[in-house]
């Protein structure tokens, strides 16, 4: 799979200038200047940042020179992701410093956060002023150039780029990648074969061939191409291109292969990992769980000291049915980096699913005392306690997820009125539940539980019933397979009078659910409405040896099995 070149992601410190001070010149004499300098690092370097970004302030108050010190808050505040001030602060250190690398780096790095491609190009454009004989700085402003929708210029900084430095195969490369995005794949293939011809030491003059030979259906062409760079470069990242040319050929033992080549490797990076195996955990069609628990197991092993190892390797256990395991991984993972949401998530799902529900309140509480204010740990907390019954406590943490949720995405906000929609359904608010349900499914169509929840709540209101056959009838079409989803649409239909389209429902229910008392009382209530009165009275008979525990109301069921007919 072709990989970005033109934007990386925004890597940001918290240490001034990684152990070393470099003082702008008018200042570097300055004992009082190079003293405050100094406190700052002292304070960032033992987390103080509420006290460093005071001493920062009244510095620049003293010192409205301080290159060094503007840098530094804009690293603060750059990483809190707080940009309005960040980016003003980055530009007056390049503007005091313009010559500085490590702060055009820095400014460079925010105006592609922000896609400000314009910005980024003329901060080039200075600092070329600068160094003029930097090939680098070139190389840079064509891909800024280019991310900016100016490909035609990019090109044309590609030709002075040549003229000044002489041709190289990065900077081909280069101009390979704008070719194949202006759809001149013909002359992207052209350049890159000479310099394969040529033996060019280079990953990517191979995996971006490879790329243009699978983009024309030629998967055996792209893997002779892949396993010569191999041969010539010994980059270790090709197996994951090979990867890719070996499923196209249905070859998935060979891909197999190459993935776990390329995650035993020493010299792959982590992140060129994680992008696979995260792809593999949540959109695997290709390998068995055996396979993906090797992987996991060889990410632990080469990366011991990264929590997401431990995470895919919870992953897999969990897929496995193996929660125990599954939860042990979860819990290495945050008692690494306890700020590690995701993997909160996941303990506490998982120990939802167990029915450890004083395990989950406990470890979603100390998630939150590691991430405050967290929606979604706060909503999974509120969820615990609804199974708990404890419906006070589930309000109250469910309504706090709704007070916290305004800068969330739709998906999340959905998923929290979808919860007040079950409590409050749970605590007689018939009308407030409608409501979150609503407003659930106007943020999230494609909310599946909230759809077969609404509906099943409205059938058994007997309220609205066209409204709750589409809900019901829109989530069986997002999940085809669910058991669940087909009881509510055929008990919606029941309830509709629609009995002879309610039976095939229930039976497709049966086949696809585990067993519950609930099921087979509404398998024959509508058998009973189809005159089958005997099948009924065997339905019913199975609901009541399931009935204890379960919401069924067992003097109906036994009335109905001595009457033996349906009973409202």
């Amino acid at each position: 799979m072709r990989k970005s070149q033109w934007c990386k992601p925004l890597v940001l410190g918290v240490m001034l200038m990684a152990g070393q001070v470099l003082f702008a010149q008018e200042l570097k004499d300055d004992k009082g200047y190079k003293e405050k300098l100094a406190s700052i690092e002292s304070k960032l370097k033992s987390g103080d940042l509420a006290n460093a970004l005071q001493s920062i302030e009244e510095t620049l108050e003293r010192y409205p020179k301080g290159a060094e010190v503007y840098y530094a808050k804009s690293l603060l505040y750059a990483q809190a992701r707080n940009f309005e001030v960040a980016l003003p602060a980055a530009e007056e250190a390049v503007k005091i410093a313009p010559e500085n690398i490590l702060y055009n780096n820095h400014l460079l790095e925010l105006y592609k956060s922000k896609g400000d491609f314009d910005s980024a190009v003329q901060l080039l454009d200075d600092f070329i002023k600068t160094q003029p004989d930097n090939p680098q700085v070139y190389r840079e402003k064509i891909m800024m150039q280019h991310a900016g929708k100016k490909s035609e210029d990019a090109l044309k900084t590609y030709d002075e780029t040549k003229a000044k430095f002489g041709e190289t195969d990065t900077l081909d490369v280069l101009k390979a990648e704008i070719l194949m995005d202006l759809d001149r794949t013909k002359e992207a293939n052209d350049l890159l074969q000479n310099w394969r011809e040529k033996k060019s030491p280079i990953r990517q003059v191979y995996s971006t061939l490879s790329y243009i030979m699978m983009d024309q259906n030629k998967p055996k062409e792209a893997l002779d191409v892949l396993e010569e760079g191999l041969a010539t470069t010994k980059d270790d990242l090709l197996y994951m291109d090979m990867a890719d040319a070996n499923m196209a050929l249905k070859k998935s033992p060979q891909a197999f292969e190459n993935i776990k080549k390329s995650f035993q490797s020493n010299t792959v990076n982590f992140i060129d990992k994680h992008r696979v195996m995260m792809s593999l955990v949540n959109n695997n069609k290709d390998f068995s769980k055996d396979q993906l628990q090797d992987l996991a197991n060889v990410l632990v092993l080469k990366h011991p000291r990264m929590p997401d190892s431990h995470m895919f390797k919870g992953d897999i256990l969990w897929m496995r049915g193996e929660l125990d395991q599954a939860k042990s991984l979860y819990l290495t993972t945050v008692t690494m980096n306890p700020q590690h949401v995701e993997a909160w998530r996941k303990l506490i799902n998982v120990e939802l699913a167990a029915n450890q529900l004083d395990e989950a309140i406990v470890d979603g509480n100390e998630a939150l005392r590691n991430n405050p204010n967290n929606v979604i740990i706060t909503y999974f907390v509120g969820v615990a306690y609804m199974m708990k019954k404890d419906t006070d406590n589930a309000r109250l943490y469910l309504e706090r997820a709704l007070d916290q949720s305004a800068n969330e995405n739709d998906f999340v906000k959905s998923m929290v009125y979808g919860g007040l929609g079950d409590l409050y359904h749970e605590i007689k608010m018939e009308s407030a539940s409608e409501v979150a349900y609503d407003e659930a499914i106007k943020l999230d169509s494609n909310n599946v539980t909230v759809l077969n929840n609404a509906a099943y709540y409205l059938a058994l209101q007997k309220k609205d019933l066209e409204k709750a056959a589409e809900y019901s009838r829109r989530s069986n079409e997002l999940e085809p397979s669910s058991g669940t989803f087909q009881d509510t649409y055929a008990w919606v239909l029941f309830q509709q009078g629609k009995y002879q389209e309610a039976l095939p429902w229930i039976e497709k229910a049966i086949k696809n659910s585990e067993p519950s008392g609930v099921l087979f009382e509404h398998y024959g209530d509508i058998l009973s409405k189809v005159g089958k009165n005997k099948e009924a009275v065997k339905q019913w008979e199975k609901a009541l040896t399931m009935a204890d525990g379960s919401s069924i109301d067992k003097e109906k069921l036994k009335k109905k099995i001595s009457e033996k007919k349906y009973i409202e």
